[in-house]
This record gives structure tokens, C-alpha cells and sequence, in this order.
């Protein structure tokens, strides 16, 4: 108290990071947004295939509360505020009616319902079994009862589960509103529902449904979402914009992208895939941290002291979670960033040489046929090629000898247990030791084969993969990363000096660790977004699948000068699509850091689209 503590944190490279970032997530948006109505996977389609049809824009704006469905119903209301909320009425209306048939009297079964009264009596379930309601209780099923299979099954109706669950004692009929007492089942069915049409009637989250579909039926026009936009004050177009975007001179589609584009729309309002970045930045030699980068974020003055109650309750509700920190505490697979591991390890096991050579022949059959993402094979490669290509079988099969026994036998948690024991050297079996809330890793326990090249259980958050890749920077000293830098009194007098522990130092031959310097120059060479660099740097790249319907994250670790490592860089995308986006970043981050181009040529305040590509990763 009454003393003044610095941090290691550079503010303005913090600054400069945070819009590098969202310039790019703009540009992934541009990229991948389409005039149509919706996306339907083709067969063989991949993550990198995913698009993002401009009716997904256009709801997303309510979805995330961009546009104050409130403020539609003030007096004041401007002309298209008053129509799109008539229009909702009168949607919302029909759509409530229709299900209290259905409810009552249709009796559909769910499988054979449209995909919109799906979507509607799905809600239902969920706001009955929410902890706030509490009227379908969900530790009151007998999650083995026919009725209750059958309807997980889709072949009954709700009418049929809902009545069931009343005779179950499922219900909890004294949450419900009645007029008097009920003498049977039937008459606390019609209760039930009538409530349900009540709390739907002013339910927020059914309303979105509600306009999700009315903005793919075209009952709401992008032009007039986008007219929302102007009226309710989020875009400061000119006049002659507005006029055009009336007229029809320009498209809702064109109006809405040129905003992305000039960030007047941002990717963290948008809340759609990509949204969310971290990149971390340390001193490779001394472990202080010079930028914990999350985005998005949120103004904290605005919560010192005084909490501003509304806009805290917008961050709470706010899709992109701001208040999340997506370097610290987000998780996800580190994809082939984790061969570095793996190269360490096959080495110092001795089921490698640096001279060795194995032959990727594409599919990998010593296991259930994975198959390298040079699906025809890369050949012949050494442990330099093995991480220059990024070539699975190359590591497939470093995971599968780092699990085969003396006697030939293939045993997977042997394999995971080495791989563990160097992912422990590395500093990724506990958090980096910087202060501030940090979530625990996660050291893959299954698949010694997979886990070789970041797949399995293996997970990371940014800050963990800054402090691996700042050991492997510096040849082997692992600190426990820091913020702090030291404190002074009032007068500017130093009164204690911090400096960033050395939690472990990996003692291996030199040669090792020119291989996987060598190994992530050849990253570095080989990606686009570094043609004609002005200084060396190093990297490895990855791509990490977490689920299929959703674009895959992009990852990129690194280190610059590749001679004497001032800096060492840790930079995620989640759902990025590809880590050639995430290696783009790093670019630019390391151009600022740098010095190498005009600030004003970095940092635009427009999107950056995607410029180059990275073969496998």
C-alpha cells in the first residue's frame, strides 16, 4: 500500500496486439461470409469449407444484443423499429398459437415436426428444466422409464412426455400459476401449458428463435436490420450511405461487409466463429512477459470503484465473453505445435537419430490407418524434415516407438507416459507461474500415436504455450513466467527487484536443440507470410480440430532473431480456421515489436484478410 508496482508489460506492443488481433478476425469473417441463407455441409467437406451465410450476420446482431430489441418498443422508436417489432408481434403471435395446438391437440411426434417447431419445443424443455424454474426436475427422471427413452429417442410428442412427467411427479406442479385447485391430470396439463405460453410470450431467449427464423423466411429484410444499425446509433454512416442502402444502391450484404471491413461492426459485437484471440509475448531469455494479449476485452475503469451495473450486465450477457481471458484460461488442443515434444523425446530416447530418415508413405498402418495430411506422403525425412513438413506419420511413428516395449510390443501409455515426461520439461503439466488466474493444462492420456503430433487429451491454454516455446527459445531454461518487474515508494525509488524464477532447466545436447531450431526455421521459410522478412525468426504452426461443425483453431508458436532470440510468441485463434492466420499475427506483431513497418501500416482500423497459406500443419 502507498507504493507503486510496475510490470513487465509493455503497453503500448499490449495495445498494438489487441487490434492486430481483431483486425485479423475481421478479415477471417470477410473472407468467409456469403450472400446465402444457410450452410449445408457437402459430403467431404472440411473445417476449412465451413462458411458463414449473411443471415448468421444478420441475426447475430440480436442474438448478441447489438441491436436493443428493448429500445423497439419505446415511443420514440424510429420508423423500421416500429416495423420489425409489429413484424415480431404479429410472428411471435402465430408461432405461440401454433404451438399450443400442437401442444393440446396435434400431438406431433418430435421427429416429425418442421425444424423450426423442433427448435421450439427443445427451448421449451430446457426453460422448464432450467434451475430458475425448476418445473421439469431433472433429478426426478427415471432416465431408464420408456416414455422418457423414447422421447431422447424423438418418436413421441411433447404432449406425450410433458403429460407422463405429470403422472412421474416429474412436474413440479406447485411452481406452476393456477386459478384454484386441479382434480386431474388433465387439468394440470392445460395449466402447464398455459404457462408455458405465458413465459414464451416474454421470454427473450424464445424471441431470438422467434427472429432467427423470421429473418430466414425474409418477414425481416437485411436492409432493415441494417437500417437498425443507423437508427439506434451503432453505425455513424453518411448520409448518402443511408440513402443508398434504402434505395437499393447498395445491398444489405455489401452495407454489412464494408462495416466488418471498417470495423465499425467488430468480430466480438458479431460473437460468430472466429470471434476470440490471445497472443502472449515474452523476453526468450529472462521469461518476463511483454504482452498477455485476450480479445475481446472490456473497459475496467468502468468497473473501478463504482461498477457501472448496466454495462456490467452487458458483458455477462455478451456472447464473445469479454470478461473470459482467452491467454490465461482457455484451452484448447495445441495441434502440431506439440511435435516439438515429440521431436525432443524420440531423440533423447534413442528411437530416433538426428540421421535417420523414415519414409512417409502417407497412411500410417502400424495403428487404425491415420493418414498424414500429405494424404500421397512426404518421403524420405530426417527429425529437421519431420517438423519443417509438419509430417504426422513422421511423428505417428516416433508416438508409437516411444510406446513399443523391449520385446516389440506396442503399449500406448507407455508412449504417453514419456511424452508426459517431456511435456513436464517443457513446463506444460502446470501453469505458466504468471499472476493471474490461469487454468490447469492438460497432458494427453490416450493415443500415444495421436497425441505425438497435439491430438488426444492434450490441452493448452496461450500462456502455458508461451512458456514452452520461450524454453525452447533459449535452449532449455524453463521459468516460471511473470508479470511483475518491481516496486517502488512514491518517489520513484526502487525498493525490490523482480525476476522470473527458474522453475527447471532441460539438460540435452547441443545438437538436439539445433534439430528443432533448424526444424522451425524451416516452418518459418516455408510460410508465405514471411516471404522477404527482413529479420530470421523460427516457428512451428498448428491446427487443432475440436469439434466438426465448427472451424478448426489456429496456433502458431515462435521465436525472432532465429540467431539470438530476443522474443518468443504464443498466438491462438480459436476456431481460426487454418494457423496461417494465426502465423499472420505473429507477422505483424513481430513487425511492430520490431520496428519494421509504420504503425499506421500495421495497424490499419480495417480487417485484414487472410494472404497466405500454410501446407499442413
Amino acid at each position: 500500500a502507498g507504493n507503486d508496482l510496475h510490470l513487465t508489460i509493455d503497453s503500448d506492443l499490449q495495445s498494438a496486439i489487441y487490434h492486430i488481433i481483431e483486425q485479423k478476425l475481421a478479415g477471417i469473417l470477410v473472407d468467409k461470409i456469403r450472400n446465402v441463407k444457410e450452410y449445408h455441409a457437402s459430403a467431404g467437406a472440411s473445417a476449412d469449407d465451413i462458411i458463414i451465410p449473411i443471415d448468421d450476420v444478420y441475426f447475430a446482431l440480436f442474438n448478441n444484443n447489438v441491436i436493443d430489441f428493448q429500445r423497439m418498443t419505446e415511443p420514440n422508436a424510429g420508423l423500421n423499429e416500429k416495423e420489425v417489432y409489429q413484424a415480431y408481434l404479429s410472428q411471435n403471435a402465430q408461432v405461440l398459437e401454433a404451438l399450443k395446438e400442437e401442444l393440446l391437440n396435434t400431438k406431433t411426434p418430435y421427429t416429425a415436426l418442421t425444424t423450426e417447431m423442433q427448435v421450439y419445443e427443445s427451448y421449451i424443455v430446457s426453460m422448464l428444466s432450467s434451475k430458475n424454474l425448476g418445473i421439469l426436475m431433472s433429478d426426478e427422471i427415471d432416465t431408464k422409464d420408456e416414455t422418457y427413452l423414447a422421447w431422447k429417442a424423438e418418436t413421441i410428442s411433447l404432449n406425450e412426455y410433458l403429460n407422463h412427467g405429470i403422472a412421474r411427479n416429474w412436474i413440479d406442479i406447485t411452481r406452476l400459476t393456477m386459478d384454484g385447485q386441479y382434480s386431474s391430470s388433465e387439468e394440470v396439463y392445460q395449466a402447464l401449458v398455459d404457462n408455458i405460453i405465458e413465459m414464451l410470450s416474454s421470454n427473450t431467449g424464445f424471441a431470438k428463435k422467434v427472429l432467427k427464423y423470421m429473418i430466414r423466411d425474409e418477414k425481416i429484410l437485411g436492409r432493415q436490420v441494417c437500417m437498425l444499425l443507423f437508427e439506434q446509433g451503432i453505425i455513424k454512416g453518411s448520409q448518402d450511405e443511408r440513402e443508398a442502402l434504402e434505395n437499393g444502391g447498395t445491398s444489405a450484404y455489401t452495407f454489412l461487409l464494408d462495416n466488418i471491413k471498417k470495423l465499425e461492426i467488430t468480430p466480438a459485437q458479431l460473437a460468430l466463429d472466429p470471434c476470440t484471440g490471445s497472443c502472449v509475448v515474452t523476453k526468450a531469455q529472462t521469461g518476463e512477459v511483454l504482452a498477455c494479449v485476450t480479445y475481446p476485452s472490456y473497459d475496467n475503469n468502468r468497473l473501478a470503484n463504482t461498477i457501472d451495473a448496466e454495462y456490467y450486465n452487458s458483458l455477462t450477457t455478451d456472447l464473445s465473453n469479454p470478461l473470459y481471458s482467452y491467454a490465461t484460461q482457455q484451452r484448447t488442443a495445441p495441434g502440431s505445435t506439440f511435435k516439438l515434444v515429440s521431436a525432443v523425446a524420440g531423440l533423447q530416447e534413442g528411437v530416433t537419430t538426428l540421421s535417420e530418415k523414415i519414409d512417409c508413405v502417407g497412411l500410417y498402418n502400424r495403428v487404425d490407418n491415420p493418414r498424414c495430411w500429405k494424404r500421397t506422403g512426404h518421403g524420405l525425412l530426417d527429425i529437421v524434415g519431420g517438423i519443417t513438413n509438419s509430417c504426422n506419420f513422421f511423428f505417428y511413428e516416433i508416438g508409437y516407438r516411444l510406446g513399443t516395449d523391449v520385446a516389440g510390443r506396442y503399449d500406448s501409455e507407455l508412449g504417453l507416459g514419456k511424452l508426459a515426461q517431456y511435456a513436464e520439461m517443457f513446463g506444460l503439466s502446470e501453469p505458466s507461474g504468471i499472476e493471474l488466474s490461469e487454468s490447469e493444462p492438460r497432458i494427453s492420456s490416450e493415443d500415444a500415436v495421436r497425441s505425438a503430433i497435439g491430438h488426444g487429451t492434450n490441452n493448452f491454454t496461450t500462456v502455458g504455450l508461451a512458456r514452452y516455446v520461450t524454453t525452447i527459445a533459449n535452449s532449455g531454461t524453463c521459468f516460471k513466467l511473470s508479470l511483475l518487474d518491481n516496486l517502488t515508494d512514491a518517489s520513484g525509488n526502487v525498493l525490490e527487484e523482480y525476476t522470473p524464477e527458474v522453475r527447471n532447466k532441460i539438460e540435452i545436447p547441443d545438437s538436439t536443440w539445433e534439430a528443432v531450431h533448424l526444424g522451425m526455421r524451416g516452418v518459418v521459410e516455408n510460410a508465405s507470410a514471411f516471404r522477404d522478412f527482413p529479420i530470421t525468426a523460427a516457428g512451428k504452426t498448428g491446427t487443432a480440430q475440436q469439434i466438426a461443425s465448427r472451424p478448426n483453431h489456429a496456433v502458431f508458436v515462435g521465436f525472432a532473431p532465429f540467431e539470438t532470440p530476443e522474443i518468443s510468441i504464443a498466438t491462438r485463434i480459436a476456431y481460426g480456421y487454418t494457423s496461417a492466420n494465426a502465423v499472420e499475427v505473429s507477422r505483424d506483431v513481430m513487425k511492430y515489436y520490431f520496428k519494421l513497418e509504420d504503425i499506421e501500416e500495421i495497424i490499419t482500423g480495417e480487417a485484414k484478410r487472410p494472404d497466405s497459406t500454410i501446407a499442413g500443419d
